[in-house]
């Protein structure tokens, strides 16, 4: 601090006093940013399903990380302070903290270390009191960022969507820039990670100074700039804070990772390469039993996904038969019915797609097909998940096991290629076992 601008003594009371705003911050806010991370995957889920490009999910991907850096921020920051609290209440009740002449009779290396040990009456608590005050920092300070990395990505990488309009040729040229401005912000994250190694080679001024320019604008670096050179110049161990804000970063996304899809690969950390068939929820094993698929046995925050019926063991007439909209998998769908969403009359336009769907949607009940089921649009009361909805006839079947299979009508390798990606052999896009009961 310059003789310039002294410290307001209204700051040296906040700063004395900051463990108050630190535990109702960390403590209030956990619980809202639980809930809040569960809405963002929720939503991201049903944006996948309306628009079918993977972004969605990578943004989520990123959002929840940052969150992620917060929750796991504060909640590590309460757990020192607690510390902190039993240091001080330690340093009460033994003012004199530890009396090292009382081990006299200890062997030399034992003795060595109980005169190392930090005095819990006044070092430990200063010192447990200086690191919840950094966990704290750093935990709004690496949300600020991810945000930052994520907005550069956002604005480097191409998003998939504009192969429709720019077409194969000009996506390409838009990939390979991406590419370019990738390896500029690498060269960008190596300086930082390295706490301004290429800022110190004066030979490379002329030549890095633009590069910096141009990623401190994309990554918001005016939101954690200030408080990076505070850490960077009064840090002396300056390889430790590099380890801990790498293994911050590492423990935000691991959160987020099994968060989202348990072992599958995760959409922020592969851009160009979504595993579909985890976020879309696909399952077509026939020695599987999958709840989501099944009304009465779906948890709480799970999703649909693609396909479900009302029940495992069914004693009506009909089988209520949901099919989510993905429209990453109703793309395949032929040239025709991709002209017809571009009726400008509403009820044109949904007459005629709930015949494409119609035909794209093919049912099967034990292997048997049921042709010409009445469809009509439906929004899943609790999901909020919209597609179509058909109830199928069953009446006839013997009280016994059953099963219903949705195959996809597509016909061509390359559709059938296609369906790979989304972790697909055939065309059966779903397969539930249920049990008929008797009369």
């Amino acid at each position: 601090m310059s003789n310039k601008n002294p410290k307001p003594k209204w700051l040296e009371h906040i700063q004395n006093n900051s463990w108050e705003p630190e535990l109702f911050i960390s403590g209030g806010i956990i619980f809202t940013l639980l809930q809040t991370t569960t809405f963002i995957q929720h939503q991201s889920f049903l944006l996948l399903q309306t628009n079918g490009y993977y972004e969605t999910v990578v943004i989520a991907n990123f959002l929840i990380a940052a969150l992620n850096a917060l929750i796991f921020g504060f909640g590590l920051h309460l757990v020192f302070r607690g510390f902190w609290v039993a240091a001080v209440c330690l340093s009460y009740v033994f003012p004199k903290g530890i009396q090292a002449d009382k081990v006299g009779d200890y062997a030399p290396p034992f003795k060595q270390k109980v005169k190392k040990v930090t005095d819990t009456s006044v070092d430990l608590v200063v010192w447990m009191e200086s690191a919840s005050s950094t966990i704290f920092f750093l935990s709004f300070f690496l949300f600020s960022l991810i945000i930052g990395v994520l907005l550069a990505l956002l604005i480097i990488i191409p998003h998939s969507g504009l192969r429709e309009t720019w077409g194969e040729t000009g996506f390409l040229l838009l990939k390979i820039g991406s590419g370019i401005m990738l390896l500029l912000g690498g060269v960008y994250l190596i300086d930082f990670l390295t706490l301004g190694l290429i800022k110190k080679q004066q030979k490379l001024t002329k030549i890095y100074y633009p590069i910096y320019w141009v990623f401190s604008i994309l990554s918001l670096s005016f939101l954690y700039r200030s408080a990076y050179y505070a850490l960077v110049t009064n840090i002396r161990r300056k390889w430790w804070f590099v380890i801990g804000v790498v293994v911050y970063m590492v423990v935000a996304f691991a959160i987020t990772q099994f968060s989202f899809a348990g072992s599958s690969p995760m959409p922020a950390l592969s851009f160009g390469n979504l595993n579909l068939k985890s976020y879309l929820g696909i399952q077509s094993n026939r020695y599987q039993f999958h709840t989501r698929q099944y009304e009465n046995m779906r948890k709480k925050n799970d999703l649909v996904q693609h396909v479900s019926i009302q029940s495992d063991i069914i004693g009506s007439k009909y089988l209520k038969l949901f099919i989510v909209h993905q429209k990453a998998i109703e793309r395949l769908m032929d040239v025709d019915c991709q002209q017809k969403k571009h009726y400008k009359v509403q009820a044109i336009r949904q007459r005629k797609m709930l015949h494409c769907y119609q035909n794209f949607y093919r049912i099967y009940i034990d292997n048997k097909r049921i042709p010409h089921l009445k469809w009509r649009y439906y929004q899943h009361p609790h999901t909020n998940e919209r597609g179509i909805i058909s109830l199928v006839p069953i009446n006839h079947l013997t009280p016994s096991e059953h099963t219903v299979e949705v195959k996809l009508n597509v016909s061509t390798k390359k559709e059938l290629e296609e369906l790979k990606k989304f972790g697909m052999k055939d065309d059966i896009y779903a397969y539930i076992p249920f049990w008929k009961e008797s009369k």
